[in-house]
């Protein structure tokens, strides 16, 4: 059996960062309607300003601390995001759209965003979908709901989601707050949880 990172999670940490937000792209089968691109009804952590730090543990390095800070509107619904941390020189600029039930991460303003979906709006148990995570295609799976995580941030009501890619030996499971975003992630090469917001 295969180890396989979900990490694809610029320098090495650069990588690490911007691909521990679990970056996927979502299938045709998971394709809102058209239109329903640029509200952020469904997601309320979608403001400017909001932030974000997580204590971060890694295989790879030394623990950091990570935030992630939604910097300016673009467009409604459309926010300029950085990620940052000071292992790094300079931080990493994303673009998050919020498109129907789906919430889309970017590097460019020019990407598709039905095909980088890395967030989904209250997904019932047992919901799937495919993203591509690490150059490889893996499963999403929602394996439960209402599960409390209790954090140096609070305590938060979470989806619980797994993500494997097929062959390999690891599952990496994501705890999502509607109202908060991603609160821990938990995987055999990358750990890390929410340790403050300003929000």
């Amino acid at each position: 059996m295969r180890f396989k990172s979900s990490i694809i999670g610029m320098p090495f940490l650069a990588i690490i960062l911007t691909s521990s937000l679990n970056l996927s792209c979502i299938s045709d089968d998971n394709e809102p309607e058209e239109g329903a691109c640029g509200g952020n009804e469904n997601f309320p952590y979608m403001e400017e300003g909001n932030q974000w730090t997580y204590q971060l543990e890694s295989f790879f390095m030394a623990d950091a601390e990570m935030t992630v800070t939604i910097a300016e509107p673009l467009e409604p619904g459309k926010f300029k995001v950085l990620i940052d941390s000071y292992l790094i020189d300079e931080p990493i600029e994303n673009i998050w759209f919020s498109c129907g039930e789906n919430i889309s991460q970017m590097n460019t303003a020019t990407d598709d965003p039905l095909n980088n979906i890395f967030r989904k709006n209250d997904p019932a148990i047992g919901a799937t979908w495919e993203g591509i995570n690490n150059n490889e295609v893996g499963k999403y799976e929602v394996i439960d709901k209402n599960v409390t995580i209790i954090t140096d941030a609070g305590s938060f009501v979470c989806d619980k989601i797994t993500f494997h890619i097929e062959d390999a030996f690891n599952v990496d499971t994501i705890y999502e707050s509607s109202n908060y975003g991603t609160i821990k992630y938990d995987g055999i090469f990358l750990k890390y949880e929410l340790s403050q917001k300003n929000f």
